[in-house]
Protein backbone atom coordinates (compact mmCIF):
# COMPACT_ATOMS: atom_id res chain seq x y z
CA UNK A 1 0.00 0.00 0.00
CA UNK A 2 2.54 2.60 -0.94
CA UNK A 3 1.81 6.08 -1.44
CA UNK A 4 0.98 6.50 -5.20
CA UNK A 5 0.68 9.77 -7.18
CA UNK A 6 -2.36 10.64 -8.39
CA UNK A 7 -3.46 9.11 -12.14
CA UNK A 8 -6.01 12.10 -13.15
CA UNK A 9 -4.51 13.72 -15.86
CA UNK A 10 -6.82 17.31 -15.54
CA UNK A 11 -9.00 18.39 -13.45
CA UNK A 12 -11.94 16.91 -14.69
CA UNK A 13 -10.66 13.48 -13.87
CA UNK A 14 -9.24 14.98 -10.59
CA UNK A 15 -13.21 16.22 -9.51
CA UNK A 16 -14.66 13.08 -10.88
CA UNK A 17 -12.41 11.07 -8.83
CA UNK A 18 -13.74 13.07 -5.16
CA UNK A 19 -17.44 12.61 -6.46
CA UNK A 20 -17.55 8.60 -4.82
CA UNK A 21 -16.18 9.43 -1.62
CA UNK A 22 -18.29 12.72 -1.17
CA UNK A 23 -21.50 10.17 -2.16
CA UNK A 24 -20.32 7.65 0.52
CA UNK A 25 -20.01 10.65 2.96
CA UNK A 26 -23.40 11.07 2.43
CA UNK A 27 -24.76 7.96 2.66
CA UNK A 28 -23.25 7.42 5.86
CA UNK A 29 -24.55 11.02 7.03
CA UNK A 30 -28.06 10.34 5.79
CA UNK A 31 -29.01 6.06 5.70
CA UNK A 32 -32.42 7.33 3.30
CA UNK A 33 -29.91 7.92 0.48
CA UNK A 34 -27.88 4.62 1.14
CA UNK A 35 -29.54 2.67 -2.27
CA UNK A 36 -29.38 5.33 -3.97
CA UNK A 37 -25.69 5.97 -3.72
CA UNK A 38 -24.98 2.34 -3.92
CA UNK A 39 -26.98 2.58 -7.76
CA UNK A 40 -24.80 5.50 -8.55
CA UNK A 41 -21.64 4.12 -7.60
CA UNK A 42 -22.55 0.97 -9.59
CA UNK A 43 -23.41 2.87 -12.95
CA UNK A 44 -20.67 4.93 -12.22
CA UNK A 45 -18.31 2.25 -12.08
CA UNK A 46 -19.53 0.50 -14.91
CA UNK A 47 -19.16 4.05 -17.32
CA UNK A 48 -15.78 4.46 -15.86
CA UNK A 49 -14.78 0.97 -16.87
CA UNK A 50 -16.39 1.46 -20.09
CA UNK A 51 -14.17 4.50 -20.87
CA UNK A 52 -11.08 2.69 -19.27
CA UNK A 53 -10.44 5.60 -17.40
CA UNK A 54 -7.90 6.14 -14.16
CA UNK A 55 -10.71 7.25 -12.16
CA UNK A 56 -12.19 4.20 -12.17
CA UNK A 57 -10.81 2.73 -9.31
CA UNK A 58 -12.11 5.89 -7.76
CA UNK A 59 -15.73 4.41 -8.21
CA UNK A 60 -14.74 1.03 -7.44
CA UNK A 61 -13.44 1.78 -3.91
CA UNK A 62 -16.58 2.69 -2.00
CA UNK A 63 -18.76 0.19 -3.31
CA UNK A 64 -18.18 -3.33 -0.63
CA UNK A 65 -18.91 -0.09 2.01
CA UNK A 66 -22.12 0.91 -0.07
CA UNK A 67 -23.16 -2.58 0.58
CA UNK A 68 -22.86 -2.85 4.04
CA UNK A 69 -24.16 0.88 4.54
CA UNK A 70 -27.02 -0.55 2.34
CA UNK A 71 -27.37 -3.87 4.37
CA UNK A 72 -27.88 -1.98 7.32
CA UNK A 73 -30.72 -0.57 6.54
CA UNK A 74 -32.03 -4.27 6.84
CA UNK A 75 -33.85 -5.38 10.43
CA UNK A 76 -31.52 -7.59 11.94
CA UNK A 77 -32.61 -10.77 13.89
CA UNK A 78 -32.00 -9.94 17.25
CA UNK A 79 -30.83 -12.09 20.37
CA UNK A 80 -32.55 -13.94 22.88
CA UNK A 81 -32.86 -11.01 25.34
CA UNK A 82 -31.91 -13.57 28.09
CA UNK A 83 -28.93 -14.62 26.64
CA UNK A 84 -30.46 -17.75 25.52
CA UNK A 85 -28.49 -17.41 21.94
CA UNK A 86 -25.14 -16.40 23.83
CA UNK A 87 -23.12 -19.59 23.11
CA UNK A 88 -24.69 -20.83 20.38
CA UNK A 89 -22.52 -21.22 16.67
CA UNK A 90 -25.94 -19.99 14.72
CA UNK A 91 -26.34 -17.21 17.33
CA UNK A 92 -28.65 -14.60 15.61
CA UNK A 93 -25.95 -11.63 15.54
CA UNK A 94 -22.90 -14.32 14.50
CA UNK A 95 -24.86 -15.13 10.89
CA UNK A 96 -25.97 -11.44 10.33
CA UNK A 97 -22.71 -10.34 10.52
CA UNK A 98 -20.89 -13.15 8.72
CA UNK A 99 -23.73 -12.58 6.11
CA UNK A 100 -22.85 -9.47 5.84
CA UNK A 101 -19.50 -9.97 5.25
CA UNK A 102 -19.78 -12.99 2.77
CA UNK A 103 -21.81 -10.07 0.94
CA UNK A 104 -19.33 -7.23 1.03
CA UNK A 105 -16.52 -9.25 0.67
CA UNK A 106 -17.77 -11.29 -2.45
CA UNK A 107 -18.41 -7.70 -3.93
CA UNK A 108 -14.87 -6.55 -3.24
CA UNK A 109 -13.71 -10.42 -5.18
CA UNK A 110 -15.32 -9.46 -8.31
CA UNK A 111 -14.27 -5.53 -8.72
CA UNK A 112 -11.02 -7.14 -7.83
CA UNK A 113 -11.25 -9.64 -10.96
CA UNK A 114 -12.67 -6.68 -13.10
CA UNK A 115 -10.21 -4.26 -12.23
CA UNK A 116 -7.39 -7.00 -12.49
CA UNK A 117 -6.26 -5.89 -9.01
CA UNK A 118 -3.18 -6.57 -7.54
CA UNK A 119 -3.14 -7.81 -3.60
CA UNK A 120 -0.80 -5.48 -2.46
CA UNK A 121 -3.11 -2.78 -3.32
CA UNK A 122 -6.03 -4.10 -0.39
CA UNK A 123 -2.97 -4.53 2.32
CA UNK A 124 -2.94 -7.96 1.48
CA UNK A 125 0.69 -8.48 2.34
CA UNK A 126 2.65 -9.91 4.97
CA UNK A 127 4.40 -7.51 7.02
CA UNK A 128 7.78 -7.49 8.82
CA UNK A 129 8.29 -9.67 11.59
CA UNK A 130 7.88 -6.98 14.35
CA UNK A 131 5.00 -5.25 12.86
CA UNK A 132 3.26 -9.47 13.31
CA UNK A 133 4.44 -8.93 16.96
CA UNK A 134 2.56 -5.64 17.42
CA UNK A 135 -0.52 -7.03 15.86
CA UNK A 136 -0.33 -10.44 18.05
CA UNK A 137 0.27 -8.57 21.25
CA UNK A 138 -2.07 -6.11 20.42
CA UNK A 139 -4.86 -9.01 19.85
CA UNK A 140 -4.18 -10.50 23.05
CA UNK A 141 -3.90 -7.42 25.38
CA UNK A 142 -7.47 -5.83 24.24
CA UNK A 143 -9.28 -8.74 23.60
CA UNK A 144 -9.27 -9.54 27.23
CA UNK A 145 -9.22 -5.75 28.26
CA UNK A 146 -12.15 -5.08 26.01
CA UNK A 147 -14.13 -8.27 27.60
CA UNK A 148 -13.42 -7.40 31.36
CA UNK A 149 -13.99 -3.14 31.02
CA UNK A 150 -15.94 -3.05 28.13
CA UNK A 151 -19.08 -2.02 29.95
CA UNK A 152 -17.31 0.55 31.74
CA UNK A 153 -15.56 1.59 28.55
CA UNK A 154 -18.43 2.00 26.67
CA UNK A 155 -21.05 3.18 28.99
CA UNK A 156 -21.08 6.85 27.45
CA UNK A 157 -22.20 5.42 24.43
CA UNK A 158 -24.57 2.30 25.14
CA UNK A 159 -25.86 3.17 28.78
CA UNK A 160 -25.78 1.06 31.57
CA UNK A 161 -25.52 -2.28 31.04
CA UNK A 162 -23.14 -5.75 31.92
CA UNK A 163 -21.30 -8.73 30.36
CA UNK A 164 -21.89 -11.95 30.97
CA UNK A 165 -18.64 -13.74 30.95
CA UNK A 166 -19.55 -16.45 32.83
CA UNK A 167 -20.18 -19.04 30.14
CA UNK A 168 -16.66 -19.53 28.46
CA UNK A 169 -18.64 -21.42 25.06
CA UNK A 170 -19.44 -18.00 23.96
CA UNK A 171 -15.61 -17.11 22.76
CA UNK A 172 -16.51 -19.62 19.45
CA UNK A 173 -19.61 -17.33 18.09
CA UNK A 174 -18.22 -14.11 19.28
CA UNK A 175 -15.13 -15.08 17.00
CA UNK A 176 -17.13 -15.69 14.17
CA UNK A 177 -18.85 -12.67 14.73
CA UNK A 178 -15.67 -10.63 15.45
CA UNK A 179 -13.66 -12.34 12.58
CA UNK A 180 -16.28 -11.61 9.84
CA UNK A 181 -17.00 -8.03 10.86
CA UNK A 182 -13.49 -7.14 11.56
CA UNK A 183 -12.42 -8.15 8.01
CA UNK A 184 -14.98 -7.06 6.12
CA UNK A 185 -14.64 -3.60 7.81
CA UNK A 186 -10.72 -3.68 7.20
CA UNK A 187 -10.67 -4.60 3.50
CA UNK A 188 -13.56 -2.49 2.68
CA UNK A 189 -12.59 0.56 4.50
CA UNK A 190 -8.24 0.40 5.55
CA UNK A 191 -8.26 -1.53 1.89
CA UNK A 192 -9.93 -1.31 -1.35
CA UNK A 193 -11.79 2.80 0.02
CA UNK A 194 -8.08 3.93 1.16
CA UNK A 195 -5.87 1.85 -1.47
CA UNK A 196 -7.44 1.82 -4.69
CA UNK A 197 -8.72 5.55 -3.86
CA UNK A 198 -5.66 6.28 -3.36
CA UNK A 199 -4.33 5.57 -6.81
CA UNK A 200 -6.34 8.92 -7.86
CA UNK A 201 -6.33 10.96 -5.30
CA UNK A 202 -3.34 10.96 -3.17
CA UNK A 203 -2.71 8.99 0.32
CA UNK A 204 -3.57 11.40 2.96
CA UNK A 205 -7.16 12.19 1.33
CA UNK A 206 -8.09 8.76 0.90
CA UNK A 207 -7.02 8.25 4.52
CA UNK A 208 -8.76 10.92 5.66
CA UNK A 209 -11.71 10.28 3.78
CA UNK A 210 -12.23 6.56 4.60
CA UNK A 211 -11.88 7.87 8.76
CA UNK A 212 -14.62 10.25 8.22
CA UNK A 213 -17.30 7.38 6.53
CA UNK A 214 -15.98 4.83 9.11
CA UNK A 215 -17.01 7.22 11.66
CA UNK A 216 -20.29 8.43 10.35
CA UNK A 217 -21.29 4.73 9.60
CA UNK A 218 -21.42 4.05 13.30
CA UNK A 219 -24.43 6.50 14.53
CA UNK A 220 -26.68 3.96 14.55
CA UNK A 221 -29.69 4.02 16.62
CA UNK A 222 -28.75 1.63 18.95
CA UNK A 223 -26.38 4.06 20.53
CA UNK A 224 -27.53 5.04 24.17
CA UNK A 225 -26.56 8.31 24.14
CA UNK A 226 -25.70 10.89 21.70
CA UNK A 227 -23.69 9.44 18.54
CA UNK A 228 -21.47 11.96 17.79
CA UNK A 229 -19.39 10.80 20.73
CA UNK A 230 -19.21 7.67 19.47
CA UNK A 231 -18.68 8.58 15.52
CA UNK A 232 -15.93 10.96 16.55
CA UNK A 233 -14.07 8.23 18.99
CA UNK A 234 -14.25 5.45 15.90
CA UNK A 235 -13.75 8.14 13.41
CA UNK A 236 -10.51 8.75 14.80
CA UNK A 237 -9.88 4.84 15.46
CA UNK A 238 -10.42 4.80 11.55
CA UNK A 239 -7.57 7.37 10.87
CA UNK A 240 -5.12 5.39 13.29
CA UNK A 241 -5.80 2.28 11.30
CA UNK A 242 -5.24 4.07 8.03
CA UNK A 243 -2.17 5.49 8.91
CA UNK A 244 -1.25 1.99 10.15
CA UNK A 245 -1.87 0.40 7.28
CA UNK A 246 -0.13 2.85 4.99
CA UNK A 247 2.90 2.49 7.21
CA UNK A 248 2.97 -1.01 7.53
CA UNK A 249 2.09 -1.44 4.07
CA UNK A 250 -0.36 -4.19 5.07
CA UNK A 251 -4.01 -4.67 7.05
CA UNK A 252 -2.54 -7.16 9.61
CA UNK A 253 -2.25 -5.25 12.68
CA UNK A 254 -5.81 -3.02 12.31
CA UNK A 255 -7.50 -6.78 11.60
CA UNK A 256 -6.08 -8.06 14.36
CA UNK A 257 -7.16 -5.28 16.59
CA UNK A 258 -10.33 -4.81 14.96
CA UNK A 259 -11.68 -8.29 15.74
CA UNK A 260 -9.97 -8.40 19.85
CA UNK A 261 -12.56 -5.20 20.12
CA UNK A 262 -15.35 -6.62 18.49
CA UNK A 263 -15.54 -9.63 20.69
CA UNK A 264 -17.13 -7.32 23.68
CA UNK A 265 -19.46 -6.26 20.75
CA UNK A 266 -20.62 -9.49 20.53
CA UNK A 267 -21.06 -10.18 23.89
CA UNK A 268 -23.15 -7.08 24.34
CA UNK A 269 -25.05 -8.13 21.37
CA UNK A 270 -25.90 -11.84 22.80
CA UNK A 271 -24.82 -11.78 26.42
CA UNK A 272 -25.87 -9.13 28.49
CA UNK A 273 -26.84 -9.70 31.86
CA UNK A 274 -28.87 -6.69 32.15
Amino acid sequence: MRARRPLPTDLADAARSSVPIGLLILAAAVPATRPVVLAVLVAGFAVAMHRNAPFRWAWAAPIPVAISLWWGLLPAPLADPLGGDCTDLDSPPAVWRAAEAGLALASLALLSLVLRARRSDLGLRWPARSVVGVAAAGALILGPIGLLLGSLLARPFFGTFELDLSRPAFLLPALIFAIANGVMEELSYRGALLGWTSRVTGTWLAVVGQAVVFGLAHGGADVGGSPIFLMFALGVGGLLAGVIAVRTRSLLVPIAWHVALDLPLYVYLACRAS
